[in-house]
């Protein structure tokens, strides 16, 4: 449902019956201008435009194929008279080749994807499922049994117990830094000194 005022109404139907624009302008008693600024800030205006002239085009396009038997005709009294003008016949000549060489498309509708058709019987089941399930007493919520959780009936494996914390390890004497002098008590660094013997 399209909410338009009186002019517009007035355009919209004076275009459905055959007017143009200018025409439909002239017949509301605005001018061409106006109808231009209600296609940009108007959306229902500009829906119900568009409806209109597809609706034209669709009347038109049924008028010309009633007549198109009589247009075939026509070419051919062109194309078969011999007082006819070369250029004539030749443009008469021209668009039956076009037309007859050009095949009308061909629209091929997608079949349904196997994730649609899948949700489709999902959907179909689930609605004969809720059909024969009887409806639930009001007191459902009190009498039902809690079910316990199958997550919390398995034991729990590996569970890191945060009240044991590991105990900190404290070396007895203070580490030796690798420029402090040798704990061995000769007058060299440690580095030079005993720090290869302990490694080994």
């Amino acid at each position: 449902m399209f909410i338009l005022n009186p002019p517009q109404l007035q355009v919209i139907d004076a275009m459905s019956n055959g007017a143009s624009l200018t025409d439909a302008a002239a017949q509301a008693g605005i001018h061409r201008n106006t109808i231009s600024q209600w296609r940009r800030i108007s959306p229902d205006f500009r829906e119900a435009l568009a409806i209109t002239r597809y609706d034209r085009a669709l009347l038109y396009r049924d008028r010309a194929v009633e007549l198109a038997d009589l247009a075939f005709e026509t070419l051919r009294g062109v194309l078969t008279y011999p007082k006819s003008s070369p250029s004539i016949r030749l443009r008469a000549a021209l668009y039956i080749i076009d037309k007859a060489s050009t095949p009308p498309k061909f629209e091929k509708e997608e079949p349904a994807s196997m994730v649609d058709m899948f949700n489709a019987m999902a959907e179909a089941e689930q609605n004969r499922f809720a059909q024969q399930q009887p409806p639930e007493p009001a007191n459902h919520a009190q009498n039902c049994t809690t079910v316990p959780n199958a997550a919390e009936s398995i034991p729990a494996l590996h569970v890191h117990n945060s009240a044991q914390k590991p105990e900190t390890y404290r070396r007895p004497e203070p580490k030796t830094g690798r420029n402090d002098p040798c704990p061995c008590g000769s007058t060299r660094k440690y580095k030079h000194c005993c720090l290869n013997k302990s490694a080994a």
